[in-house]
């Protein structure tokens, strides 16, 4: 072959050749720039999801869930023989419950333990005290019904809390009546395990046939009740004591316990929703209860708005005692 030609044809293959890999090159990079690109979309798919769903491996509240997102109902984990305090070994309850004062490391929020079903009858909302009196005492026996298999189950204490409903605040006989000093107001009374709903401070509540609002209200203090059985709230009485009541560290921890006890109430109120009295306009007469602020009072002790809702809205959605872990959960959640 002559080598004149074959100098040319090995340069006219070496131009080929780059040209080829030029070319390689560009679709590479316009291929990589369509995957970044995808991939950015992807993620901030992926963000907008984390903001929205709780992760399955933390506990704690991870962002309020759309309004559009429905109550769980039957869907809500079944009661669980758990390993927890009191158990022995083979998992059966002992004759001796006994509290556990901690805090983000109780043992009743170190797995997934839901609430008992119950089929919960309840009287009409009629707009006088004794229909209120007997209006609590059929919702605090469903309260009963629904928390007494789980705290058992635990190996945790369980009784019910006693019912104060006078016609107005001035008639209140109970150990925490200084908490009535700035007005009516419902409370739970550690000391006395009390339940203290005087019919003047749930009377503008009671508009029409608002039976939910009741409930939200009612099952709110029912949850304090709760804490105060397994030991919570023995723990939190002691922490905020050495943080100082009125420091900002020690507020945070009041809203922490407000917050979770707001998680209680949306257990409550999802786990048991559709069944019974318990029926959708009762949930949401329950839901705009608590989203309106009715329920909250002084957001430095209690939690903002924002996240009355979202624990409560939590709770209903997820039911599930892991979640209501406002102690582990980051400052954010908790303001």
């Amino acid at each position: 072959m002559n080598s004149t030609f074959s100098s040319r044809l090995g340069l006219l293959r070496g131009s080929r050749i780059m040209l080829i890999w030029v070319v390689l090159g560009v679709i590479g990079a316009l291929t990589a720039t369509g995957l970044l690109v995808t991939g950015r979309s992807a993620d901030t798919g992926e963000m907008r999801t984390a903001r929205t769903i709780s992760d399955s491996t933390t506990p704690g509240f991870a962002g309020a869930l759309p309004d559009s997102a429905n109550p769980i109902g039957d869907a809500a984990p079944p009661v669980a023989f758990a390993p927890l305090a009191g158990l022995s070994p083979a998992g059966m309850p002992v004759a001796s419950s006994r509290a556990v004062q901690a805090l983000a490391d109780h043992p009743l929020f170190a797995q997934h333990v839901g609430l008992g079903r119950v089929d919960c009858k309840l009287p009409a909302w009629h707009d006088d005290p004794e229909t209120a009196r007997a209006f609590y005492r059929s919702a605090i026996a469903c309260l009963d019904a629904s928390w007494e298999p789980t705290l058992r189950g635990a190996g945790l204490p369980f009784h019910p809390p006693r019912l104060l409903a006078p016609t107005e605040s001035r008639e209140v006989a109970s150990q925490c009546v200084q908490r009535l000093r700035n007005g009516p107001t419902t409370f739970y009374c550690a000391l006395d395990e009390t339940l203290v709903l005087p019919y003047d401070a749930v009377r503008p509540l009671s508009s029409g046939s608002r039976r939910g609002a009741q409930l939200a209200v009612l099952s709110t203090e029912y949850g304090h009740h709760v804490q105060n059985l397994i030991g919570v709230m023995q723990a939190y009485n002691e922490k905020r004591a050495t943080l100082g009541k009125e420091t900002t560290a020690g507020r945070e921890q009041s809203r922490r316990m407000e917050l979770q006890a707001r998680c209680f109430s949306g257990m409550f109120l999802g786990t048991n929703f559709g069944r019974a009295d318990i029926d959708e306009q009762t949930w949401t007469e329950a839901s705009h209860t608590v989203q309106s602020g009715h329920v909250n009072r002084d957001p430095r002790m209690q939690g903002t708005e924002e996240n009355v809702w979202g624990w409560w809205k939590w709770g209903s959605d997820k039911g599930d005692t892991w979640e209501c872990n406002t102690w582990y959960s980051s400052p954010a959640h908790v303001e």
